[in-house]
């Protein structure tokens, strides 16, 4: 298993990699990205992705600088080189090398850099659907779409961060963040759900979140099963009052909360909904259902 990265087309290993210091994205985050994964060796829900990646570019006045053809060849080039079974491929576009060290765009270039890095596609901890993973309600709030809206996937990850460092910091695996009105918006890097005598809720994309491919697809895949799943504005109070929470993203699909600033989360285990769900979404993805 190996790590590959390509640079605007020229492939290296991930350690020779390099940008140059005056690179925008490295200086002030001034860049968009995209994870995709390989499912049976194919991009899963690779459009899907492309279309928010060109919806966070157009946010920022950036675009691609090649077509969405040339841009999954490269993807797929960078794979095979990398020959991994699955793959882990993140895109990242930033604004390119700057003249100076100077946020005005006048001092930015004409031309992005395209990066893209693949790696061996990490697996879930082997006893996650057994235990889950232990959350915190953090005092960091989420962006406010009116500042670095949370739709937009920037670079720019240091208000995540610092949730997460207040998180591990207290043993907590996961950061819960709250918005300024008090509304349960996500966690760190994935969606965030809760189940309330059988209904599956996962806050509204108005409260300040990314609307991930998966949480998308999860709610498309309730909707077909008929489940009782909908997106509903819900309250710290709300958290502390639920029968069960998961997470979900692109790289662990669903993922349960067992427990909340070091309380369990009803029995303290993955519940019985979140189970259910988990087995019949993933079996539903592995189909090729939502490409």
């Amino acid at each position: 298993m190996t790590s590959m990265v390509n640079i605007n087309g020229e492939i290296v290993p991930e350690t020779e990699a390099r940008v140059p210091v005056l690179d925008r994205g490295f200086l002030f985050g001034d860049s968009i990205y995209e994870v995709l994964r390989t499912r049976k060796g194919g991009f899963h829900s690779a459009g899907r992705h492309l279309d928010r990646m060109e919806r966070s570019a157009s946010r920022i006045l950036m675009k691609l600088p090649i077509s969405r053809e040339q841009l999954l060849e490269r993807c797929a080039e960078t794979a095979r080189a990398a020959g991994n079974e699955e793959s882990y491929v993140r895109i990242i576009l930033t604004r390119g090398t700057g003249t100076a060290p100077n946020i005005d765009l006048r001092y930015a270039p004409e031309m992005p850099n395209l990066i893209i890095m693949v790696r061996p596609l990490p697996r879930p901890p082997a006893d996650l659907m057994a235990k889950g993973f232990s959350a915190e309600v953090v005092s960091i709030r989420r962006n406010d779409p009116r500042a670095l809206d949370p739709a937009i996937k920037s670079g720019n990850y240091l208000n995540n961060i610092m949730g997460l460092m207040e998180a591990r910091q207290d043993g907590a695996d996961v950061a819960i963040f709250l918005n300024t009105l008090g509304q349960v918006t996500e966690a760190q890097t994935s969606n965030l759900w809760m189940v309330k005598d059988g209904d599956i809720l996962t806050p509204p994309p108005e409260v300040g979140i990314l609307r991930g491919i998966t949480r998308g697809l999860l709610l498309e895949y309730g909707q077909l099963e008929g489940l009782p799943i909908r997106e509903q504005l819900l309250t710290e109070a709300d958290l502390r009052a639920t029968d069960e929470v998961f997470m979900t993203s692109t790289l662990m699909d669903i993922a349960p909360i067992t427990s909340l600033d070091g309380q369990p989360i009803g029995s303290g285990r993955p519940g019985p909904v979140t189970l259910e769900l988990a087995r019949g979404f993933s079996a539903w993805l592995d189909q090729g259902d939502g490409d």
